[in-house]
């Protein structure tokens, strides 16, 4: 998932970075990075360059103005990021290590079965799981989808939850009684949105 899609979504989840963020799948890592990037105050593209800038009115002594980077907020949060796939977990954890965020991120490898909620206060899951039209059959992912839910219900007492998909059917099949956000969006030619509880 591109960044900028992942704080879309974080945002609409209603995260300012007063929170822990927990992603039980969390491939590469973008959204345990990104959440961590907003609690820390980093400026979102602050290391790409943009087509704009090559346009014949372009500032660049005001854009740099724009992209000064302000001191990092003091954070106490730590941000929370498991999958099953070790590969996964190598990538998140150097992706965190380029994006600056590792010293307040934590990747582990385990299944979503053996979950459990990090010391502190409750705060937000975010889980972008594999969808049935990437795989070709989506009935082997309901079981997936109610185990998350189960796992949810029974150990995330307070939590926020939000999963991107893009199937009603497997949001509903976690029985967390998640809610549409609307509008979809597409993401690697699927149209995707966010389900939130």
């Amino acid at each position: 998932m591109r960044e900028t899609m992942a704080a879309m979504f974080l945002r609409q989840c209603g995260y300012d970075g007063t929170q822990t963020v927990l992603d039980p799948m969390c491939g590469s890592g973008t959204f345990v990075i990104e959440a961590a990037e907003i609690a820390l105050g980093l400026l979102p593209g602050r290391a790409r360059s943009f087509a704009f800038e090559h346009l014949p009115g372009f500032d660049r002594a005001a854009w740099d103005a724009m992209r000064e980077p302000a001191p990092l907020r003091d954070t106490s949060l730590r941000f929370h990021g498991s999958d099953r796939d070790p590969g996964a977990i190598r990538m998140a954890r150097e992706n965190a290590e380029r994006s600056g965020v590792s010293d307040v991120v934590q990747f582990e490898q385990q299944g979503i079965e053996t979950l459990s909620p990090p010391e502190g206060p409750p705060g937000l899951i975010m889980i972008n799981p594999p969808y049935g039209s990437r795989i070709g059959n989506k009935a082997p992912l309901l079981g997936l989808y109610r185990t998350m839910g189960n796992v949810i219900r029974a150990k995330f007492a307070g939590w926020r939850v939000g999963i991107v998909t893009t199937d009603k059917e497997l949001a509903k099949a976690t029985g967390l009684g998640l809610e549409l956000v609307e509008p979809t969006v597409l993401h690697g030619g699927l149209r995707v949105g966010l389900w939130r509880a």
